[in-house]
């Protein structure tokens, strides 16, 4: 289905000759995912309470996936893209209202989107923009709110006591600079709410900074210090600037905000 999709040969099939199910090209999109796995949590459970105990090994999951499957294809999927596509369509209204707007927006969501797993949904978004205009300016803004999150967990590393949570903190530093952020989110600046401040207040301001002089990408790359070459051209000067703005300003603040063993 996805590569009919995908070569445009057929825009929906029939279903037992009758209903007919939207064909979409899947293999980039997140939402759909998201609410089909939570509609298949419900589904389980109905169908658990339904398929009598010594049948539900081999029972229940087989049929808790072809009817979440079905509805996922009927529903949820074909909603999901539409709510994708709606949601590209935002944000680049935004964005043509004013670049630091939405700089603004996306520097405040990205930490936060992380932590719930939801920051993949703007991937597709950066790939259209891609596909359509040649440009993106939301992959500098997810470079620049990675680059909040690792200054933030290198201020907390001086509210460490000991060795050991000195060592976490490092690695989760490292991780974040080649690109993986969750080690920081998740082992640092989870325990430290604080420093999850620090590095919000410094993903608003690096990416208004960018927004504000137009620094985009021509081709996507994932945010790490390997897509720095990317960046060389025009507007390199400017994501340089934003780089070193929101790495000092998340490191000054989480240093200012933390206290040392602030497990609250």
């Amino acid at each position: 289905m996805v590569d009919a999709a995908k070569a445009g040969e057929i825009s929906n099939f029939l279903f037992g000759g009758v209903l007919p199910i939207p064909v979409f090209n899947y293999s980039g999109s997140v939402i759909p995912i998201i609410f089909s796995v939570f509609a298949l949590s419900y589904i389980h459970r109905w169908v658990d309470k339904v398929v009598p105990e010594a049948a539900r090994t081999v029972v229940t999951p087989t049929f808790t996936i072809f009817i979440s499957g079905f509805f996922t294809l009927t529903v949820i999927g074909p909603v999901g893209i539409y709510m994708g596509k709606a949601l590209a369509w935002v944000l680049d209204g935004v964005f043509g209202i004013s670049p630091i707007l939405a700089g603004f927006i996306m520097g405040l969501i990205r930490p936060a989107s992380i932590l719930v797993g939801m920051h993949h949904a703007m991937t597709p978004i950066a790939l259209e923009n891609f596909a359509t205009k040649g440009w993106d300016m939301l992959m500098p803004m997810m470079f620049i709110a990675n680059l909040s999150i690792v200054g933030a967990a290198c201020g907390c590393y001086f509210k460490e006591t000991t060795q050991k949570d000195k060592s976490i903190v490092l690695s989760a530093v490292l991780s974040g600079v080649l690109g993986i952020t969750e080690p920081a989110l998740f082992g640092v600046l989870t325990k430290y709410k604080k420093g999850f401040l620090a590095a919000t207040i410094a993903s608003c301001v690096g990416c208004m900074f960018i927004g504000a002089f137009g620094v985009r990408l021509y081709g996507y790359i994932t945010s790490s210090v390997f897509s720095i070459p990317a960046y060389i051209g025009p507007y390199f000067v400017w994501a340089a600037l934003g780089w070193i703005i929101t790495v000092a300003l998340s490191f000054a603040l989480s240093y200012l905000f933390v206290v040392k063993m602030d497990r609250k």
